[in-house]
């Protein structure tokens, strides 16, 4: 098998595995990676209570910090992602590096939490080198998972496989180095009474953006072939996928808080819908996910995953806010100098259509008998338009109005209901089977 840009494409092609097929394989996450994704979400919840606050108003600050918590967890991820081709997940090391790193990732956690942004920076820089050290050291001394039965120990992946991934240890180097070390320690130095520089924080985000974008147009480091050719994109896709049902759980978590039963209501109708969005939404069997596409729509669906991190958690902070804002009378005036608990609502959750929308837009679905009614170009349309409609619900109910926020915690989730049932229809993925 022959790639348009890069030539051969080894054995372990993503193209050659069972997505998208019906013989499915064994679950490839781990339950030691379960464990860390929760460890992650719960960071990001942390990250995300100061939302809870009716004077909270810095979202770009909120957004930075899910940000590099998103980066931290997916370039462990590609760790995780060649241990399952070395099937290397048993050894003791493996586990002892990951639970290291779930450490990094929970004080870097609590540091965000106190507003004390330079510690957190220096943890996030201090587990980022950990990473990239962790990283050369599995591509360099490889896992020898198989014993002949001369007693002889021999690796489960090729060798051309392992020099692909040994190619793509400069490329990481090189972004942590130029597009975070440098910018973050600047960003650090240059900082007072705990916090950071912040335009060296948005321009190290830029350069990191910019470094997957430049890598994927013009396969700088063999970045193309890493990601669509050498890693496992079904375990890729299954780690998304997983920690975006985490998320998607932890809106419940809302609703078990005393207060507004509307809002109770409304965020279970909103977690219920955001599951289907996210999992019933597309042909179950044919369609080809982004991952499997192009190293393109690889790097773009990963950074629209990080608007989906972002917009959940705020979804799941609106309606507590929602939930415990019984009476409108009860916020003092000086605590109104955020937005509204609907309006925040509304913004995050016409985010997660939106971006949800544009990840569909980039998978390719299935043709003849498995090809939908709707094809992904008009469900995204439905679903963008839902989702501007959502946004546009903070203008449209006026801020005079006392129920806004329960307005708004009845009318969005049924939207985007609404919307989801219309894909389901389109795309067959339930069917009464009475």
């Amino acid at each position: 098998m022959s790639h348009p840009k890069y030539g051969s494409i080894p054995e372990t092609s993503y193209h050659e595995s069972s997505h998208g097929s019906e013989a499915e394989e064994n679950p490839k996450v781990s339950n030691l990676e379960l464990f860390s994704d929760l460890v992650i979400v719960v960071s990001i919840h942390v990250v995300a209570e100061p939302l809870e606050e009716s004077d909270f108003h810095n979202f770009g600050l909120y957004f930075a910090r899910v940000f590099y918590l998103w980066l931290a967890w997916h370039m462990v991820t590609l760790f995780m992602n060649a241990a399952v081709k070395m099937k290397s997940q048993n050894c003791p090391f493996h586990n002892l590096f990951i639970f290291i790193w779930m450490s990094f990732i929970l004080h870097m956690a609590r540091s965000f939490s106190i507003d004390n942004d330079a510690n957190a920076m220096k943890s996030y820089l201090g587990l980022r080198a950990f990473e990239t050290l962790i990283y050369w050291r599995q591509v360099k001394f490889p896992y020898k998972a198989i014993v002949l039965e001369d007693g002889t120990k021999m690796m489960s992946v090729s060798e051309d496989w392992v020099a692909a991934m040994n190619s793509y240890t400069p490329v990481i180097s090189f972004m942590f180095l130029v597009c975070e070390t440098i910018p973050l320690t600047l960003a650090i130095y240059w900082g007072t009474n705990g916090g950071v520089y912040y335009p060296m924080v948005l321009a190290s985000m830029i350069l990191i953006c910019s470094s997957f974008l430049v890598g994927a147009v013009g396969g700088i480091g063999n970045r193309g072939k890493m990601l669509v050719n050498a890693f496992d994109a079904d375990h890729l896709s299954e780690r998304y996928e997983l920690i975006t049902l985490i998320f998607t759980g932890e809106l419940c978590f809302a609703a078990g808080k005393p207060g507004n039963t509307l809002g109770s209501n409304g965020v279970m109708i909103m977690a219920f819908a955001t599951y289907l969005m996210t999992f019933k939404s597309f042909p179950l069997h044919g369609q080809i996910k982004f991952w499997a596409r192009s190293v393109l729509h690889s790097v773009i669906g990963l950074l629209l995953y990080a608007g989906v991190f972002c917009a959940i958690p705020a979804m799941g902070s609106a309606f507590a806010r929602i939930i415990k804002e019984v009476d409108s009378e009860d916020i003092e005036e000086g605590d109104q100098e955020g937005i509204s608990a609907g309006d925040l609502l509304c913004y995050s959750a016409g985010s997660f259509m939106i971006f949800s929308s544009m990840m569909n837009l980039i998978n390719k679905d299935p043709v003849g008998e498995n090809s939908p009614v709707l094809s992904s170009t008009n469900r995204g349309i439905i679903r963008t338009l839902t989702g501007v409609i959502i946004w546009s619900l903070t203008f449209i109910i006026p801020d005079s109005n006392e129920n806004k926020s329960d307005i708004a915690a009845v009318i969005v989730p049924l939207f985007a209901l609404l919307s989801t049932a219309i894909e389901i229809w389109a795309v067959g993925s339930l069917k009464i089977a009475i």
